[in-house]
């Protein structure tokens, strides 16, 4: 049988209870259920399959469990779910830079970096019961960029997919296509 990967344990008996990773190059950001965010540095070992990790920085600052992360690297932030709410830290310092407020209660999100014509664009859908939420990254805050959008279920998870959302409910997966004044649901 073809192994299309190999396994390879980095990180073994961590005393705290991981709940979500996010990378960039060569770093790894690990959250935690107590709210601690670890940095992590790996490089490969040259010709083995071994890798060296390093502890480069702890954030003990998160008051409660690390939902999800995610790195955008291009503006030097970090996206996360914390306490069902949306937080930007800053990437090298984790210092916070704002909070979504209308995205209280949020459950999850997904993020879409697009570059084109050497400009970054950064976009967001959160998801907060049955709504879903849209957001646009513009002089350091989110955006909306457009009304809430009512879906048939609560979503479990969501995925950009160039201008539309690939939302997956508890039966079902929708496909929302994202124009700038309309969203249209789509059955797959």
């Amino acid at each position: 049988m073809h192994d299309a990967y190999e396994p390879v344990p980095i990180l073994e008996k961590l005393p705290l209870q991981i709940d979500c990773l996010a990378t960039w190059d060569d770093w790894l950001l690990v959250g935690t259920k107590p709210g601690h965010l670890l940095l992590y540095r790996v490089k490969k070992d040259a010709g083995t399959n071994r890798f060296e990790v390093t502890l480069e920085k702890s954030n003990k600052n998160f008051s409660k469990k690390i939902q999800q992360l995610f790195v955008v690297s291009q503006y030097k932030i970090l996206v996360s779910l914390l306490e069902n709410n949306i937080h930007v830290h800053d990437l090298l310092t984790f210092q916070q830079i704002t909070v979504v407020s209308k995205a209280r209660g949020a459950t999850l999100f997904a993020c879409d970096l697009q570059s084109s014509s050497g400009e970054a664009k950064l976009r967001m859908c959160v998801a907060v019961k049955r709504k879903i939420q849209l957001y646009y990254w513009k002089d350091r805050d989110f955006h909306e960029l457009q009304g809430d959008v009512t879906a048939p279920d609560i979503p479990k998870s969501m995925a950009w997919c160039e201008n539309s959302i690939c939302v997956g409910f508890k039966r079902d997966y929708y496909l929302i296509r994202v124009n700038k004044h309309l969203c249209v649901f789509f059955y797959c």
